[in-house]
């Protein structure tokens, strides 16, 4: 099967499984942006970004996806659901591997008024660990932060770097936001760490709280 067949047959998959759910958005069941937010930068985990993508259904988001052939199929749904990609890997060694240009498009898309959502320890870890990469978005264009966890009920948990979830059909998944984050302008490279703990913070506890 060629690779554009294969993406094609993904799609309609994920698709036909998102017929399935059910979305609560902070125990409301037609809520899709953040309450405190509307323009903001979705923060989450790589292991959730299917039921995220999913539960933005209907709201326009710019994401950077991998140029590797795993992304894909990510970019097929992405694009089919209305979102805007932006495709680029991050740097491997001295060579840059397009990951600089596809962060300055979306920065400049960001600033044209699409809201953005970025999987904080992808595309390929470590698990649970928020690179800088958001902070320098957030810095740069004055747009808050926003932790997101897609929780679904049931779920099947992948043999993956990032236990990566995939929900199980019909159940029902509660999306959860955070506080806004915010970075000033003015914020030197030397503060991100505070920045990068503190969404972790959020994204952690809302799990604990939330999860079951």
């Amino acid at each position: 099967m060629g690779l554009r067949l294969l993406n094609r047959v993904i799609y309609r998959i994920v698709r036909l499984m998102q017929t399935s759910y059910r979305f609560r958005f902070d125990g409301q069941a037609a809520v899709s942006a953040p309450p405190d937010a509307s323009h903001c930068i979705l923060a989450i985990w790589h292991q959730n970004l299917f039921a995220g993508i999913l539960a933005q259904t209907g709201r326009r988001h710019v994401v950077i996806i991998s140029r590797s052939r795993d992304g894909d199929p990510v970019t097929k749904v992405c694009e089919g659901l209305g979102h805007m990609v932006c495709r680029g890997s991050s740097r491997k060694g001295d060579a840059d591997k397009g990951g600089k240009a596809a962060k300055d498009e979306m920065i400049a898309e960001l600033n044209g008024g699409l809201s953005g959502a970025v999987t904080v320890d992808g595309p390929k870890g470590p698990a649970f660990e928020v690179k800088p990469g958001i902070i320098e978005m957030a810095r740069q264009t004055g747009i808050p932060i926003v932790p997101y966890l897609p929780l679904p009920r049931r779920f099947w948990s992948c043999r993956s770097w990032d236990a990566f979830r995939i929900p199980k059909p019909f159940t029902r998944i509660d999306v959860y936001y955070g506080a806004p984050i915010r970075v000033a302008n003015d914020t030197p490279f030397a503060d991100f760490p505070l920045f990068q703990e503190q969404i972790a913070r959020s994204l952690v506890q809302m799990e604990e709280r939330f999860g079951r």
